[in-house]
């Protein structure tokens, strides 16, 4: 695998799997670059394989200490290491918490409007 195409699977995986997991939590979450206000920091080590196999299976993977199975091949295999670090933000509010304040913080701007 190229390293263009590794960079556009890690970064199309993390953004997939970080929209995935906002639109099914209560809470609502991004990417954040700046270190000092993101809640959750990842350090991942992922191996990129390219393996001439019997059983076909190469690509990006998320590095297991152990693993187990019984696909008995013959496999030729070049692997590399590469880590890979993200930062998100996980709002503290969750979505109907964070409607209710902005309902309540419109209708006060509404009133202050006509004062």
């Amino acid at each position: 695998m190229e390293l263009k195409d590794f960079v556009k699977n890690v970064l199309k995986d993390l953004v997939d799997a970080v929209e995935e997991t906002r639109k099914e939590s209560s809470r609502d979450m991004h990417l954040d670059s700046n270190k000092d206000t993101r809640t959750v920091e990842f350090d991942i080590a992922v191996t990129v394989e390219d393996a001439t196999s019997s059983s076909g299976k190469a690509g990006i993977k998320v590095f297991q200490i152990i693993e187990g199975g019984g696909d008995v091949s013959k496999e030729y295999k070049n692997s590399s290491v590469s880590r890979v670090k993200f930062g998100i933000y996980v709002d503290t509010l969750t979505k109907a918490e964070e409607s209710i304040r902005n309902a309540q913080f419109n209708n006060v701007n509404h009133i202050e409007s006509y004062r």
